[in-house]
């Protein structure tokens, strides 16, 4: 048992396989041990630093015999910096690891033997793909006058040179600040900086210094001009956006004749490619800032079936769709990291859609959150994951899940439900009234005249 071992202890021990999140996986008698930075196939020596009843934490100290899928990290402060985890792997088997990490996790916490997962799309760009990026400040006496990455699993600070994974333009730019902070030429308030990549054709992002509300940011995505909060979501990948973007509209198969809500539709992405294909479509967005921008996104877009509500989701869909009767034929989900509530899921399964596009990156949450829309009456047909982050262990999965929510659970792959509640769509007609669970803007809102 693991009480043969204790901290401080160092082993020698075969690595089997990667984890989700990207520690190496090992096992000594019954007791499996994790380590950072190794892959399946490394022979690697390892000193104990934590011991739980089941399982025990690693640090390498020496790779004795090194994996076929191990390669040299191409970022000297790699294991110091906690931005990537997998830098140490080819990349080829980092896709095949992603792959069985979302098998796992959907048998496991879905409950769904067979998983229907489609091949990982690849990242066109493996290393600097990153179009936004946080950097941390800490320092002397007048200010912050040292900036760089968080190291891994701690509070110091790592001044890297530069990082592989974000644009290169964003490198630049950080240098440029780093070394302004560093001589005294520049002091800021606070201790995180947000930095911005640049886009082909667009004026430079500018990086903002400032306490106040910071300027937009314009981003490309498949020829479209999308307006951004400085401070706010955005997927990360550059490269990859505009496959993301496709997936989920094929996803939803839309004929023109349909209502589609895109929940937690940020600065409109997804509503922006979704909008002129569908019959009318609803955002349900809790920011603001990303509610104002996409209002002008769509407005420049000239969608005039296009509304935005701000405001929670779960609340919105009960007040402003549940309670009206509404159906929307297609909902899009893209929840934060920690998925959806059961408010939200039970509003979603209420309007009765026939299909479920819902975007996730992070797979648990993700598996979970399909089991509970299966006991609601839907099933999974495809898991498409996309490598939105190379080098590091997260993971991007866009699924569909089709039927009408019944009574019955349904946990195979495919199929349809049947729908024996009698409902009507949701009219198109502009909403001016401000609810309890948010404001509404129509896209003709004066931030976003047309055009703008």
């Amino acid at each position: 048992m693991g009480s043969s071992f204790k901290v401080g202890d160092r082993i020698r021990i075969l690595i089997r396989d990667v984890a989700f999140g990207g520690d190496g996986v090992g096992r000594v008698s019954d007791l499996v041990l994790f380590v950072p930075f190794t892959v399946g196939g490394d022979e690697v020596e390892v000193e104990i630093i934590e011991v739980r009843k089941r399982f025990a934490r690693g640090r390498l100290v020496r790779i004795v015999v090194p994996s076929r899928h191990r390669v040299d990290p191409v970022c000297p402060d790699y294991m110091r910096c906690g931005g990537c985890r997998m830098q140490h792997i080819a990349y080829d088997h980092q896709l095949e690891l992603k792959i069985r990490q979302i098998e796992e996790t959907f048998k496991r916490i879905a409950g769904i033997p067979f998983p229907p997962v489609l091949p990982m799309i690849p990242s066109p760009r493996s290393f600097g793909w990153r179009g936004k990026a946080e950097f941390h400040l800490a320092g002397g006496r007048g200010g912050p006058c040292r900036m760089g990455l968080m190291a891994l699993a701690s509070h110091e600070l790592v001044e890297v040179e530069r990082c592989g994974i974000i644009d290169e333009s964003i490198n630049g730019k950080y240098q440029g600040f780093r070394d302004a902070l560093r001589s005294g030429a520049l002091m800021v308030p606070g201790d995180r900086q947000i930095i911005w990549s640049d886009e082909p054709g667009e004026p430079p992002t500018e990086i903002f210094t400032g306490s106040g509300r910071p300027p937009d940011v314009m981003r490309i995505v498949r020829g479209r001009r999308l307006t951004v909060p400085g401070r706010g979501f955005f997927q990360a990948n550059v490269a990859l956006v505009g496959e993301l973007v496709e997936q989920v509209v094929g996803m939803c198969d839309l004929t023109g004749r349909e209502t589609v809500i895109d929940a937690y539709s940020g600065a409109g992405l997804f509503s922006l490619f979704l909008g002129s294909r569908a019959g009318s479509l609803f955002g349900i967005e809790g920011d603001w800032e990303a509610v104002r921008c996409a209002a002008i996104n769509l407005s420049r877009e000239g969608l005039p079936r296009a509304e935005f509500l701000h405001g929670d989701v779960a609340d919105i869909l009960r007040r402003e769709f549940v309670m009206r009767r509404a159906r929307a034929e297609v909902i899009v989900l893209d929840p934060p990291r920690d998925g959806c509530g059961d408010g939200v899921l039970d509003g979603v399964a209420a309007l009765h859609p026939q299909r479920i596009v819902y975007i996730s990156c992070n797979p648990p949450t993700q598996a979970r959150d399909v089991r509970r829309l299966a006991d609601r009456g839907y099933g999974l047909d495809i898991l498409q994951p996309l490598d939105m982050f190379p080098q590091t262990g997260h993971i991007e999965v866009v699924s569909l899940l089709t039927g009408s929510a019944t009574d019955k659970p349904r946990l195979a792959v495919g199929g349809r439900g049947r729908n024996k509640k009698q409902t009507t769509s949701l009219p198109a007609g502009n909403f001016t009234k401000t609810t309890s669970a948010g404001a509404v803007f129509p896209i003709s809102h004066p931030d976003g005249p047309k055009g703008s």
